[in-house]
């Protein structure tokens, strides 16, 4: 396997990677083809930064971190039509998530920004528990990503929101103490 296919592995999951996995792995997929097995190339396509760190290991490599890896296999779930040239998500489309509440934050609009997304939970709250969990779950692991590999402050609040809305309820109270664990971690 070619060098820098290797180096890409590597810098992925650390958090060095200047181009998604979709945008690197179409990019590099024919030259792959000539280097894998079909089945190994098929493995690397679906399991993506998973298959990456097996060929690394089998290589004899191993990443210093993999901090980045769960952000590299976040942007890669967005469809092409919603991330820029390197596999990133729009800046447009980041702003509006949950009806405006990122750009709000981002723009320094706290309260804002935090009203909006609490009056999106008690709106989600209102079909059912269950829900709320996943919504809540969903956030926080946004919150983290941007927290750990975006935009820190947007993160923070969005954790905010998280340990608010979900303390205080059995099924919610998990996904807050990850929430307020992830803040504490990262001053």
């Amino acid at each position: 396997m070619d060098a820098e296919h290797l180096e890409y592995f590597k810098a992925a999951p650390e958090g060095r990677a200047t181009v998604g996995w979709n945008v690197w792995f179409a990019a590099n997929q024919q030259a792959l083809a000539q280097q894998l097995s079909r089945p190994a190339l098929l493995r690397l396509k679906f399991s993506k930064l998973d298959e990456a760190e097996r060929l690394l290991a089998q290589a004899g490599i191993v990443p210093r971190s993999t901090a980045g890896k769960r952000y590299e296999m976040y942007c890669a779930q967005f469809s092409a039509d919603v991330v820029d040239a390197n596999g990133r998500p729009l800046p447009a489309i980041w702003r509006a998530a949950h009806g405006g509440a990122i750009g709000l934050l981002a723009d320094g609009g706290q309260e804002a920004g935090q009203a909006t997304l609490l009056a999106e939970f008690r709106r989600v709250r209102k079909r059912g528990l269950q829900q709320a969990h996943e919504w809540l779950a969903d956030l926080c692991f946004e919150g983290e990503m941007e927290l750990t590999s975006g935009n820190a402050e947007v993160g923070r609040r969005l954790l905010a929101v998280v340990v608010q809305d979900g303390s205080g309820h059995d099924l919610l109270d998990a996904t807050a103490m990850i929430a307020r664990e992830l803040l504490d971690g990262h001053g």
